[in-house]
């Protein structure tokens, strides 16, 4: 193999995408499950589930969903302790359980917040975190409450030596003051250290292996999640800002609640904390259930998202503008894409839908390029988002699938991919076989940089044991976060990233079992040099590096056993490892594992 330095392209974008997000449960860092019984888990009538009653000590008391007194308009049910009496030293209140349990590390201190009103008791209220087995790890005091609904707010800082999980958080009163009294409660939250310490923010680990890949981009609020079962469960932007009380929170696209309190806001400064450029998808007049707005009814729908963007885009002169202000972030956001839906590709009715959306979005912000979900006729597009969701031969034949694509002035946004191993759709190991086919894929996907301007695996995120989909990118549960083999292989290319593509020979034929691209870093003049070996024994290459002035090389590896997975059990059984090796003149050799995906990062 021989590569020469007269091509150039600039080489595409990745990775993050948020369709099928599990977003409750890991990336949005609240540790309260059902905190403000807005529905139960599955979208039915609110519950008290993960709560349980606390009476110690001879104390006597129950709890009880009230839907007579609520906290507002939108949380219209709230948790009530009836206290008939507090034993001497005993105590009496609820707990809650998190999800999963609730994480507690060293050296970390949590901010627990409430809201909560008596009208026959003024005494204290005692915060905790608690293990399971009875010891208090943490705990603080609210000194009175109040006969109105008020938010009460302690930080809790527990002596652990370990992280747990085995864990709860708990709100009591050991006041004889309290006999005979009722308490409600909404919005009970507990939040650890969250990532760049964003109020209702991100949990820190998941940020944080999303931000080792050096991810470019990121659509949101997702695919299917944006879509809705039906046109009314569609997901509501300013149904997402504000304060996170006055979120009503919705059923997901996926069977689980959403309480919303990741939103608009948070996805944008998530964005920006982790320096993505944001792809914001738009509600379209499209709904799961395959109900289409009528095209004479679009009107409100289309202002709905000349509004948002007003929002996400205008400054403190709008009203949208100000709204967003008042939610904490002054500066506007910069907007350069904008999808119009997901997935219409199933629809009939995107032509009239696209075009009413299309025409009002130019015609209010005329330099944003448009991205559409489906080849339409009505208007033009700037880059269309197609999905590929293939098993490994397929996914390995589309190595080339753009390299005739028509060079016309529009672009691609692979939007959503990953290697389906059983085939499409979502019960498929996220294996190595699936991994060395991903990189197969995006290496073709590099090589026609020109033309493929993003891309984004998805599914990003899964929760372990409650996985709706498989294979995803990235696994955790309430105590570790790790990454997939597809993961490390995804991390590898965009942590490698090229400002131009440098053309190959082959001196011994072309592709298969071998799948290469080589790129340059103008500012340091490396040269990358990824190769994907789906074949089923090891690669000896040689390489002559004409006019290349390289004299070192580290080489990045993964490869391991067809089947073999990362889990909570073993998260590091597949990660890449790493060998540097020395270049004399313009020739080295190298071998490739079998199965396998490397880099090798070439510098003077």
């Amino acid at each position: 193999m021989k590569t020469s330095t007269d091509a150039a392209m600039e080489v595409c974008q990745a990775f993050m995408d948020d369709d099928r997000p599990h977003t409750e449960t890991g990336l949005y860092a609240e540790q309260i499950r059902n905190r403000a019984f807005q529905m139960n888990d599955t979208g039915g009538p609110p519950d008290l589930s993960y709560y349980n009653l606390i009476q110690d000590g001879g104390s006597s008391a129950s709890i009880a969903l009230d839907s007579t007194v609520s906290l507002n308009y939108v949380l219209t049910h709230t948790l009530r302790l009836d206290v008939r009496g507090v034993g001497s030293g005993g105590r009496a209140g609820f707990s809650n359980e998190g999800w999963w349990g609730i994480r507690i590390s060293p050296d970390e201190t949590y901010n627990a917040s409430f809201w909560a009103k008596s009208n026959n008791y003024t005494g204290p209220l005692n915060v905790s975190i608690e293990s399971t087995s009875g010891s208090v790890l943490a705990s603080a005091v609210v000194k009175g409450i109040s006969s109105n609904f008020t938010k009460y707010s302690v930080q809790l800082t527990p002596k652990v030596s370990n992280t747990t999980t085995d864990n709860i958080f708990a709100i009591t009163t050991s006041s004889q003051e309290a006999n005979g009294a009722s308490i409600w409660f909404d919005v009970i939250s507990l939040f650890p250290p969250t990532y760049k310490n964003r109020p209702n923010g991100l949990r820190a680990d998941i940020a944080q292996i999303v931000q080792n890949t050096a991810p470019s981009i990121f659509r949101f609020p997702g695919g299917n999640n944006l879509e809705g079962q039906t046109i009314e469960q569609r997901w509501k932007w300013n149904e997402t800002v504000g304060p996170i009380e006055l979120r009503p929170g919705r059923l997901g696209d996926w069977g689980y609640a959403n309480t919303d309190g990741q939103g608009l806001l948070e996805y944008l400064e998530m964005c920006e904390d982790i320096g993505m450029e944001p792809i914001l998808a738009v509600w379209a007049g499209y709904a799961l259930n395959h109900d289409s707005v009528p095209q004479d009814q679009l009107g409100p729908y289309v202002q709905d998202t000349l509004n948002e963007l007003e929002y996400v885009m205008g400054n403190t002169s709008t009203t949208y503008g100000v709204m967003r202000a008042r939610d904490g972030h002054p500066e506007p956001f910069q907007i350069k894409w904008i999808e119009i839906g997901n997935d219409y590709f199933f629809s009939s009715t995107y032509n009239y839908r696209y075009q009413a959306w299309y025409d009002a979005i130019k015609a209010a912000y005329p330099k944003i390029s448009i991205i559409a979900t489906a080849s339409q006729t009505a208007r033009p597009f700037n880059v269309i988002d197609n999905h590929y969701y293939n098993n490994g031969p397929q996914m390995t034949g589309d190595f080339d699938l753009y390299d005739n694509y028509p060079r016309n002035g529009t672009t691609v946004f692979v939007g959503e991919f990953g290697t389906n191993i059983n085939g499409c759709c979502g019960s498929s190991s996220a294996d190595v076989q699936a991994a060395i086919s991903d990189a197969t894929f995006i290496t073709g996907l590099e090589r026609n940089s020109d033309v493929v301007e993003f891309i984004a695996y998805a599914p990003s995120f899964t929760r372990d044991g409650q996985s709706q989909w498989n294979p995803d990118l990235i696994g955790f549960n309430t105590k570790q976060v790790w990454g997939t083999p597809s993961y490390h292989v995804m991390q590898m290319w965009s942590t490698h990233r090229s400002d131009t593509i440098l053309r190959v020979d082959a001196s011994n034929g072309g592709f298969n079992p071998l799948y290469w691209v080589a790129g340059q870093k103008n500012a340091t003049k490396e040269i990358f040099v990824k190769v994907a070996n789906y074949g089923n024994a090891t690669q000896t290459v040689s390489f002559n590096v004409r006019g290349a002035k390289v004299t070192k090389g580290v080489a990045t590896t993964l490869t391991g056993n067809p089947t073999a997975i990362n889990s909570a059990q073993a998260p590091n059984n597949v990660i890449p490892t790493n060998s540097t090796f020395n270049i004399r003149g313009d020739r080295f050799k190298f071998t490739f594992p079998a199965l396998s995906a490397s880099v090798l990062a070439l510098s003077p």
